[in-house]
C-alpha cells in the first residue's frame, strides 16, 4: 500500500528542514504532506484532487460545524471534499504535551465530521526515543514512549464511533540516530505481545491507508 522507505526518505529530510528551519517552520512540513499526498494519488486515482502544502499546493479550507479550518490534506471529488487527514510530527517533549495533543485531535476531528458524511483521518509520526528539551532548549532527558502512552488512542478506536472519534487512526513509530538516519520501530519489538496486536491492528499505518481505500470503494459504489 505504501513504501515505507520511501516514508522514511520522507520523515528523513522533514528532520533534516526541522534542523534548518526550526520547530515554528511549515518547511519541515512539506516533504512529509507530499509523500502522503503522492501515495493517496495511487489510491484514489486521477479522478480525485488532492490539495496540501508544499512548494507547487496550498491546503484546503474546509468549512466545519463550529470554525473553518485548513486541513493537512484533503481529497476532493468534482470540488467536494472526500476525506481529511491530519498529519502531526512529534519531534521532541512528547509526554508533556500528549493530552493536548490528543485533546486537539479530537476537537478538530469534530469540528469536521459533526456536519457532513466528511472522513477525518488521523497520522500521527512519534520518536519512540523521544529527547525533552527545557525552556533554554538544553537537553535534559531522552523519553521512552510506552504502552500508556498509548493507550488512549487504543481506547479511542474501539470506542463506539462518534463525531470525535478519526474514521482511522495511524501511528508510526521512529527512532533518529546520531546521523539523523531515521529508523521504523516495530510495536511488537518494544511492547508486549497482546498491546502490539491491537496497535498493528487499528493504529498501524497499513490499517490507516486500508482504511482510506475502503472508504474510497464504499463512496465509488454507494448508491
Amino acid at each position: 500500500m505504501y513504501n515505507k522507505k520511501n516514508l522514511l526518505k520522507s520523515l528523513s529530510v522533514s528532520y533534516q528542514k526541522y534542523l534548518e528551519y526550526g520547530s515554528r517552520s511549515t518547511e519541515k512540513l512539506k516533504p512529509i504532506h507530499k509523500y502522503v499526498a503522492d501515495t493517496l494519488k495511487k489510491i484514489c486515482g486521477e479522478t480525485f484532487q488532492l490539495h496540501y502544502m508544499d512548494n507547487n499546493n496550498k491546503e484546503m479550507k474546509v468549512s466545519g460545524k463550529y470554525y473553518d479550518k485548513n486541513i493537512d490534506i484533503t481529497v476532493t471529488k468534482n470540488e467536494k471534499p472526500f476525506i481529511c487527514i491530519g498529519i502531526k510530527f512529534v519531534i521532541s517533549n512528547y509526554k508533556q504535551n500528549s493530552n493536548n495533543y490528543f485533546e486537539n485531535m479530537m476537537g478538530e476531528t469534530a469540528n469536521i465530521q459533526t456536519i457532513r458524511d466528511l472522513p477525518y483521518f488521523q497520522l500521527i509520526f512519534l520518536r519512540y526515543k523521544t529527547p525533552y528539551y527545557t525552556k533554554g532548549k538544553i537537553e535534559k532527558k531522552i523519553e521512552i514512549i510506552n504502552e500508556k502512552d498509548l493507550q488512549k488512542y487504543i481506547n479511542l478506536v474501539y470506542d463506539n464511533p462518534n463525531a470525535h472519534r478519526p474514521y482511522a487512526i495511524g501511528i508510526f513509530l521512529i527512532d533518529i540516530k546520531k546521523n539523523n538516519k531515521i529508523k521504523a520501530i516495530k510495536a511488537e519489538k518494544v511492547f508486549e505481545k497482546e498491546f502490539a496486536k491491537l496497535f498493528n491492528n487499528k493504529l498501524s499505518i497499513d490499517n490507516l491507508f486500508n482504511e482510506i481505500e475502503n472508504f474510497k470503494t464504499y463512496f465509488l459504489n454507494k448508491k
